[in-house]
């Protein structure tokens, strides 16, 4: 009985820890969305789909979303990369297509002169591009 205990505490404050990651990501998501320098950019992704993203240099960062990306296999996905002066660095992977939606993805760290790249790479993601940009928005 104790063992049953321990572990739904341990699961009770592992989803508390996930509700709290997940609420930080809506409040930054939110706080890009409404700041007041906000603007909209949206291009075509070579493999087929359009990216729409959402800036705010004040904030320092932008929120991804996608529509009509095609669907990988399991053991491929796609990352963003902020890419600019200072070299490529990931800047996320995007989660799985729903109802052709993919998104919304924060990245954060914005500088000046980085473009948003978006690649395809193995599943788990990778530490630099791997693979051609399929999509490369001016920032």
């Amino acid at each position: 009985m104790m063992v049953l205990a321990v572990f739904l505490g341990l699961a009770a404050r592992g989803a508390q820890h996930q509700l709290r990651q997940d609420q930080l990501g809506s409040h930054a998501i939110a706080a890009v969305l409404a700041a007041r320098d906000a603007h909209m950019i949206s291009a075509r992704v070579s493999t087929g789909g359009t990216a729409t993203i959402v800036m705010s240099g004040r904030e320092h960062a932008l929120v991804f979303a996608a529509n009509g990306l095609r669907v990988l296999p399991a053991s491929r996905c796609y990352e963003l990369w902020l890419m600019g002066p200072g070299g490529d660095k990931p800047a996320g992977m995007l989660p799985g297509p729903r109802d052709g939606m993919t998104g919304p993805v924060l990245a954060s760290g914005l500088q000046s002169g980085d473009r948003l790249g978006l690649t395809i790479e193995p599943a788990g993601g990778s530490s630099h591009p791997t693979a051609p940009v399929i999509a490369l928005i001016a920032l």
